[in-house]
């Protein structure tokens, strides 16, 4: 089946959030800068501390030759808004002050930094360079609590499968969600501070990277491709909405001036490392890879700039189902010659502990004898059947359609009804896939253009394009925490997730600026059970057999986002306002949930299971009862 619908989201509202700031007079600025970009302000004094109006501040990405220009006015103030995250050359020249550089300002991703800038009176033609190691930035006003991992932690920090978005593991107030990453109905995998999973939101180059059915991450950017990447885990502004948890804003790497590549691989084998302590197999497969490439220049030199991306995961290994579930079922029982009139000596075989100590309860007791043997004839056919779906005892009863005498075979003792053995209903103990393949394809292409159109306007464009494929899924859909899945209860997971996003920022004037963005994405995805139509049963707190209910899930969404934000300085405040509006349709959607044929194995209570014997009446079934009862 499919279904449509739209989803339409705007959110308004950031002109006069700082009303109260403004009646005290003081310096104010947004909880958080910008999504992707960063602002600069601060006040330009003289050798005494007194204000220096109508001077010239330029801020030079000394990476791409991008450059901003303003005039602080008439009580100092100077303001650059929405400048990309890098380093910066600040330069500021005044009348009958020598000309300041100061090399280079690190601007970092969502920061709302302060600079203030001393100048020294002399000619314009002295300059007095003072380097970056000795300015301090700060950020006096800010509300929002966020944290910037830079480059030298990307490029150092150990992260499993190199995942952009595990960088956020690294705080002390994120931890991994209880939901699972992957699966039917997968989260960002993200607990930030104390809300689940669903309740983060993620961004790249400002643009929303949510699955809107569930509210999960989707598939970003390769690690190599990330310039900045911000945590923000609470007092984030309205600009960064539809969270109740975190904000995690990623910026992707863009050319410089300069030709940069790399090119790399990893490898994990089983020949370099210890023999997982849970196989029950000698020699597992284990085998990941990753290998890619990036490269970065110019086009044109100060104007415009590329980046591409690639990067590629695989994955072979074994996965293990360690679940003795046939472990109580190979006990045996030995009733001696003469032990009961009429009976020869005879083995039962594939019973429990529980049942033999049963069983000799019921033989020790002269009245209860012959339910013992009834007893051990039913315990040990059933342990059979459910081993290897065949019962190897002989029909007692002709009510069942099987010719008195005639072995039962692979039918069902009551009933008759052959034993379903296949690979959708039934699968005998015996026959449960020990040991797996799991294993994974992963594509993560990303390429980026920037454009300098003039020193008052910036042009981005950014495409990518991820495939990933992944086998033996240990789904937890259930919130399944004992027990381990069967082969046949794991998933297959298979999307594609295409994006283009793009977006300009201009300085209308020295205290208006404005950001445009525009974004689409496509996500194409699917789970499947391993075996899609078998019969699921589980036996509690042991094993998870049989299909994975929440199965099967196709889904198309696609998102077609437009943000724009208008920033206006006035003197010592700051204004914003702006729209963000979202279309999102699900072009189509399959998610059904299989309930029917799930079978729960608990305890039965042997003495229950005696009486039922289909051979007694219902008059010698209540003796046995009371019987039972009394001893």
């Amino acid at each position: 089946m499919t279904s449509a619908g739209i989803r339409y989201s705007v959110l308004l509202v950031k002109s006069l959030i700082l009303a109260a700031c403004l009646l005290l007079g003081s310096i104010s600025t947004m909880a958080q800068a910008q999504v992707a970009a960063a602002d600069l302000r601060g006040t330009v004094v003289d050798p005494n501390g007194a204000v220096v109006p109508g001077a010239t501040i330029t801020a030079r990405n000394i990476a791409t030759g991008i450059s901003r220009t303003t005039t602080s006015g008439d009580d100092g103030l100077y303001t650059l808004v929405a400048l990309p995250p890098g380093e910066y050359e600040i330069t500021v020249e005044a009348a009958t002050f020598k000309k300041v550089t100061i090399s280079p300002v690190r601007l970092t991703v969502g920061q709302a930094a302060e600079l203030r800038i001393p100048m020294e009176v002399g000619a314009a033609s002295a300059e007095v360079t003072i380097t970056g190691d000795a300015v301090e930035l700060i950020e006096t006003s800010k509300t929002a609590v966020a944290t910037t991992i830079d480059q030298t932690k990307i490029q150092s920090l150990p992260i499993n499968q190199r995942d952009a978005v595990g960088f956020a593991l690294t705080l002390s107030t994120v931890g991994r969600d209880n939901g699972r990453p992957i699966g039917p109905a997968p989260t960002s995998g993200l607990n930030i501070g104390g809300q689940r999973g669903r309740s983060t939101q993620v961004n790249v180059d400002g643009a929303d990277f949510t699955d809107n059915s569930i509210n999960a991450a989707r598939s970003t950017v390769s690690m190599e491709a990330v310039q900045e990447y911000q945590i923000a885990t609470n007092s984030y502004t309205a600009e960064f909405g539809r969270a109740t948890g975190g904000v995690i804003n990623v910026v992707t790497k863009r050319g410089t001036n300069d030709f940069h590549g790399s090119v790399f691989g990893y490898i994990r084998d089983k020949r370099i490392q210890a023999r997982n302590a849970f196989s029950p197999i000698e020699d597992p497969d284990y085998r990941r890879t990753q290998w890619g490439f990036a490269l970065g220049g110019p086009i044109a030199r100060d104007r415009t700039h590329f980046f591409i991306n690639y990067e590629r995961r695989q994955r072979d290994e074994s996965g293990f189902f360690t679940s003795d579930v046939a472990a109580g079922l190979t006990g045996t029982f030995t009733l001696p010659a003469g032990a009961i009139p009429g009976f020869p000596a005879q083995t039962f075989s594939n019973i429990t502990p529980a049942q033999a100590a049963f069983a000799g309860q019921l033989l020790g007791n002269a009245q209860t004898a012959q339910l013992g043997v009834g007893y051990l004839y039913l315990a040990s056919g059933g342990g059979s059947t459910a081993l290897t779906g065949s019962n190897p005892l002989r029909n007692t009863s002709s009510s069942n359609g099987i010719p008195l005498g005639t072995p039962i075979g692979s039918r069902f003792f009551l009933t008759g009804t052959p034993v379903p053995i296949s690979d959708i209903a039934f699968r005998p103990l015996n026959d449960l896939q020990r040991v797996f393949p799991v294993t994974e394809r992963a594509n993560y292409s990303t390429a980026r253009l920037d454009h300098n159109i003039d020193e008052n306007n910036q042009l981005y464009l950014r495409l990518g394009y991820n495939t990933g494929f992944l086998t033996g899924i240990q789904v937890e859909s259930q919130n399944q925490s004992l027990g381990q899945n069967d082969f046949s209860r794991t998933g297959i997971t298979d999307y594609k997730d295409t994006s283009f996003a793009t977006g300009l920022n201009s300085a209308i004037s020295i205290n208006l600026a404005n950001e445009l963005r525009f974004s689409w994405g496509k996500r194409q995805t699917s789970f499947r059970s391993q075996n899609g139509d078998a019969v699921a049963y589980n036996i509690s707190g042991t094993a998870f057999i049989g299909r994975e209910l929440f199965s099967p899930v196709d889904r198309t969404e696609d998102r077609i986002q437009i943000m724009d934000n208008l920033t206006w300085v006035a003197g010592n405040h700051t204004f914003k306002t702006g729209v963000d509006l979202n279309w999102i349709t699900i072009a189509r959607a399959r998610f059904e949930l299989n309930f029917a044929g799930l079978f729960n194995f608990g305890e039965f209570g042997t003495a229950s299971l005696a009486c039922a014997n289909p051979a007694f009446t219902p008059a010698q079934q209540a003796t046995c009862a009371q019987t039972l009862s009394a001893s």
